[in-house]
């Protein structure tokens, strides 16, 4: 059985709008909360300002952590968009992916309707997961 991810549809909004005034590069941030229901959205600036990749500096990210740990929430996933492709892990995000415990989401623009895609990483794979939208 597939593991299963829910996130509020006011935070699934705002990461589909962060996405989209980042284009034409690549948007990322931190999705947080507990137990596989994401409540918060920490978006971050891609310093790499890439529509291939992206990068965020370590002080950034360790601050973002420290933040998510004050409000007694964890990491549930790191989201990317592929402004041009498809919602499917490369062979780079797979190499880069720093946690097998934190989900990947990503957002493809690459057709008018954005797709989202859920996924658990591992150190040479990936396998989809449930990701499914709810109230509040």
């Amino acid at each position: 059985m597939k593991e299963e991810i829910f996130i509020q549809k006011k935070i699934y909004d705002l990461m589909i709008e962060h996405g989209e005034i980042t284009l034409p590069f690549e948007a990322c941030g931190l999705l947080s909360g507990n137990n596989n229901t994401i409540q918060s959205i920490w978006p971050l600036w891609n310093e790499a300002e890439s529509s291939k990749r992206f990068f965020v500096s370590k002080d950034v990210v360790e601050y973002t952590i420290e933040e998510i740990k004050e409000k007694n929430e964890n990491i549930i996933a790191i989201y990317h968009t592929h402004p041009q492709t498809k919602p499917i892990p490369s062979r780079y995000d797979i190499a880069h992916h720093i946690d097998e415990n934190v989900k990947m989401v990503i957002i493809s623009y690459r057709t008018v309707q954005p797709i989202v895609k859920c996924y658990r990483i591992s150190k040479t794979s990936y396998e989809e997961c449930l990701f499914s939208i709810v109230s509040g």
